[in-house]
């Protein structure tokens, strides 16, 4: 069925241009480097893929006017109010610098909302780095400055959902205090007076002695530091957790129990005190204010999302003394007041996963699809409070169920069950791993709230209504997964596959994609046969988070069949051996292919294969009998140990592989060494890149790029590549042109790393971005370029998504329209309109009853969200809210007729949303019929 869905506001084309940024400390190429390849970057647009992120966002930053978002992995953002989105803001990090994608906090100027600081490291990326970028207009612009002497984070460890570990004095916002997981130097607390320009340890912290002990940091090196844990590894630290400053007061909560973990001092002194009203038992997660003389301070059992205990307290700072809330005794993210009222407050839980706590939630049911039907997904849940936080409302998604006869025996309705905002795949899932819950700044009224997820971003517009709160799914820009795969089919196919999350079929860039059904959870491959595109097969990741091993389709994706790889976590092609018959090729990561003709009922090994790493298959197009592959020997000792020479060519090189008999068997050629030196950049070959005619180039990483033709017998090496550590193909410049070849390096020496392209045949390059790199190609290591239109070219990230760059004005305006069955909702960036569809050729059931009005559910003569409430009640419960129900409220037969507004033959919950969306005012009217 068509399920509900939120009208989401346009987007515009988007090209991050961050103009005269500096970065210092970030980076150790130099910035006077000249370019020797001619650059063309500014003839492309780049931006991420649509999906709707599907990772961890870890926190939301709100100003006076403006919010911050920072992830895991995936770099931070700011809310584009204009664009009704997120904007990434950290696109200008290179594959050098990518653990500075980790935001482990952010701090807004409380003067200036464009001012904000950014606190970025992560432990296993980029040698640990630590750095403070700063921003004075909204991102556009960033300045850094390397604290790793001082202090090490590590965005993507536990307590990363602390709130938050930096903070701006408002009383002089050229202070600022910053908090470590770790210590390399004099104090875990560092500070600056001048605007971030230096920081200085703040040693009366350190007097604390809460950082007691040295480890290695991360565990396979030799860099020792100091932690609030010294028994737990790197990922396990979380030192200080939050800090936060009023009244010429900052108070730091710190990562450890059984003894004070929140202090306060004078900024005028840094001589810290514990805060003895508070307990000890928890570690704390956030300190905020209700503006009125009041801080909350919130605990969670333990750092990596154990919500079995925790709470609120609300202290006060005259007096020193502290009660303890009653909004839950399990682990709490945050309390947010509103500004305009202290009185009135929003919280959440943090960790919860089960109904070990509180009970059946999150119901989503869905009558059309008995499959569904009672999908149970367990996550945190929502509360407010509008005393001040005395007493305390849920207002979880399906939380209960109104019993309007009695009022008594079940949880007061508050909130409907959760729209899914257009993303079907969120279906089944909830919100979890979350801490933050705000008001958006913008909402006078204080009733729009936003929430952190380890899958995005939910939102609600109606949070102080008392019929029916509606929370939905709300990550619109927010691209933070993993991709490991992509192919681009010259009849029009974009199909990715996702860590996590499966993957998708991509039909616009800016378009909700469909995800592939049934869902296979991390994905590491799709592939389809080039000699029949209706042939897709997807494999998965083999990392435990998956709910099938395999996946083909013989009709384009409208079905799927399950098969058994050979292994999972590598990679698959498909040739076809006669009409209707068909190979699939699995290659292992490590290093093992095998191919199956009956869809992994028997699997035979391919002979003449012999590699460590993951072979990458390729089928000639123009022929099915031909499969190239590329693989790499290496003994991984050589890493680990490197007191030892070099390894021998014979044990580390890469190898071009042919097959003439559909992959059974092939022949080696040898092409270069491999590079171990350059491991720590997820070094392997990438997908051979096919020119055409037979022809194939290939990435050797420093070696540079290698033309192979005649199967083999014909080695080219291109002497103007200096570094290419992956390459892939598009569509031709023109037709009847070699496929056009794109890298992920640089052709000469002095040329900046970045994304290069040639259209003949690797002879000539240009450069097509250098400031958009997003961290670089990542764990997937690849470049796709779209078979169907030239110039366009996918590529993988660290955590950013899927970047694409296309030339400059061949991307369509954005445009997001939502359709429901006879009502077009279209919107802009700056304008909205709404038509209603003509076609209207099958009689009207309703024409002659003057007792219809569309969307009166209830039939009580207004259209409210009470009509939205009996929709979805009678769709859940048809024995008691439908027609012939047993409740006395049950819909009767002219409410039915009143709530099929959009012609599906039937009240479904695309009715309901219709009402929403017109009550929202995304839509002028609803559909009237005659």
């Amino acid at each position: 069925m068509n399920r509900m869905k939120k009208t989401i506001a346009g987007l515009c084309a988007l090209c991050f241009s961050l103009g005269s940024m500096s970065v210092s400390g970030t980076s150790d190429k130099s910035s006077t480097a000249f370019a020797a390849t001619k650059d063309i970057s500014s003839t492309m647009e780049w931006d991420t893929l649509k999906m709707g992120g599907a990772g961890f966002v870890s926190g939301i930053v709100a100003g006076d006017k403006e919010m911050y978002l920072r992830t895991d992995v995936g770099g931070a953002y700011r809310y584009d109010y204009d664009k009704n989105r997120w904007v990434q803001l950290f696109g200008f990090i290179n594959e050098d610098d990518r653990g500075l994608l980790s935001c482990k906090g952010i701090a807004i100027d409380p003067t200036d909302d464009l001012t904000a600081y950014f606190l970025c490291g992560c432990a296993y990326f980029s040698d640990a780095k630590t750095v403070i970028y700063k921003t004075t207009d909204g991102g556009k612009t960033f300045t850094g400055v390397d604290v790793t002497e001082h202090i090490q984070v590590h965005g993507n460890g536990d307590g990363r959902e602390c709130i938050e570990p930096i903070a701006v004095d408002p009383d002089d916002t050229n202070t600022i205090y910053a908090g470590g997981d770790v210590t390399a130097g004099k104090s875990a607390l560092i500070k600056s007076t001048d605007g971030g320009k230096t920081w200085k340890p703040v040693e009366g912290y350190d007097a604390l002695g809460l950082f007691t002990g040295e480890l290695k940091y991360p565990s396979w090196t030799d860099h020792m530091v100091r932690g609030t844990e010294p028994t737990k590894l790197y990922n396990q630290q979380n030192g200080i957790g939050c800090v936060y400053i009023e009244g010429g007061k900052v108070y730091v909560g710190t990562s450890v129990t059984g003894q004070a973990n929140v202090h306060v001092a004078s900024v005028k002194d840094d001589k810290f005190t514990a805060v003895t009203a508070l307990p000890h038992d928890n570690y704390p997660l956030s300190i905020t204010s209700d503006h009125n003389g009041n801080l909350f301070f919130t605990y969670i059992a333990g750092l990596a999302f154990a919500g079995a205990s925790g709470g609120a307290y609300k202290y006060n700072i005259a007096s020193g003394k502290a009660e303890k809330l009653s909004v839950s005794d399990n682990s709490i993210g945050m309390i947010e007041a509103d500004k305009n009222d202290p009185n009135k407050l929003f919280a959440r839980t943090c960790g919860v996963f089960s109904d070990q706590w509180f009970g059946d939630e999150w119901v989503q049911d869905d009558p059309s699809t008995p499959e569904n039907e009672g999908t149970i997904a367990w996550g945190d849940h929502f509360f407010r409070s509008s005393d001040g936080g005395k007493t305390w409302q849920d207002i979880t998604p399906g939380a209960g169920e109104t019993d309007y006869s009695t009022g008594k025996g079940v949880k007061k309705f508050v909130s409907l069950p959760l729209d899914l905002g257009g993303y079907d795949w969120i279906y089944g899932k909830a919100c979890h791993w979350g801490s933050s819950i705000v008001i958006d700044p913008r909402d006078k009224e204080g009733d729009r709230l936003l929430l952190t997820s380890g899958n995005g971003v939910f939102a609600c517009d109606n949070a102080w209504d008392e019929k029916g709160i509606q929370f939905y799914f709300q990550p619109d820009g927010v691209e933070e997964c993993v991709s490991l795969d992509f192919v681009s089919t010259p009849d029009g196919l974009d199909l990715s596959a996702i860590g996590d999350y499966d993957g998708f079929i991509h039909e616009t860039v800016d378009g909700i994609p469909e995800q592939y059904k049934p869902n296979l959870g991390s994905t590491s491959a799709i592939a389809v046969c080039p000699q029949n595109t209706d042939v897709w097969a997807r494999t998965a990741n083999g990392d435990g988070n998956n709910t099938g091993s395999g996946y083909y389709t013989l009709d384009r994706g409208k079905t799927w069949k399950t098969f058994k790889p050979a292994c999972t976590g590598g990679k698959l092609s498909i040739t076809e051996l006669s009409k209707g018959k068909y190979r699939i090729i699995n290659s292992s990561s490590k290093g093992a292919v095998s191919y199956t003709d009956d869809f992994g009922a028997t699997w035979k090994t391919c002979d003449g294969i012999k590699a460590s790493k993951t072979v990458y298959t390729l089928v000639d197009p123009e022929n099915a009998k031909t499969v190239y592959a590329v693989g790499a020997q290496y003994n991984e000792y050589w890493s680990s140990d490197m007191s030892k020479k070099e390894p021998t060519y014979d044990e580390s090189h890469y190898s071009y592989y042919v097959s003439d008999d559909y992959g059974a068997t092939f022949t080696e050629t040898r092409i270069c060494p491999y590079n171990w030196e350059l491991t720590w950049k997820f070094e392997e070959t990438g997908d051979p890149a096919y020119l055409g005619g037979g022809k194939i180039a290939f990435a050797g990483a420093n070696q540079g790029v290698y033309i192979i033709s005649d199967k083999g017998k014909t080695v080219e090496h291109l002497e103007n590549v200096e570094y290419a550590k992956c390459i892939g193909y598009g569509a031709p410049e023109k037709k009847g042109d070699v496929n056009t070849l794109y890298i992920y390096g640089k052709p000469e020496k002095d040329d900046k790393e970045g994304i290069y392209r040639s259209t003949d045949a690797g002879k000539s390059w240009v450069c097509i971005n250098t400031d958009h790199l997003y961290g670089g190609t990542g764990n997937g290591n690849y470049l796709v370029g779209d078979m169907n239109e030239f110039g366009k070219v996918y590529m993988s990230t660290v955590g950013c998504g899927i970047v694409y760059g296309c030339i400059a004005g061949s991307k369509p305006p954005t445009t997001t329209t939502t359709k429901v069955t006879t009502t077009k909702v279209t919107t802009t960036a700056d304008k909205t309109t709404a038509t209603t569809s003509a076609s209207t050729a099958k009689p009207d059931p309703y024409e002659y009853d003057k007792d219809y009005k569309a969307g009166d559910a209830n039939a009580d003569g207004a259209v409210d969200l009470s009509d939205v409430v009996m929709i979805m009640q009678a769709l859940a419960n048809p024995n008691k809210f439908g027609v012939t129900g047993t409740d006395e409220h049950h819909i009767t037969a002219q409410g039915v007729k009143n709530a099929d507004i959009t012609g599906n033959d039937g009240m479904t919950n695309e009715d309901a949303g219709a009402i929403q969306r017109y009550l929202l005012k995304l839509i002028p009217s609803l559909p009237v019929t005659k």
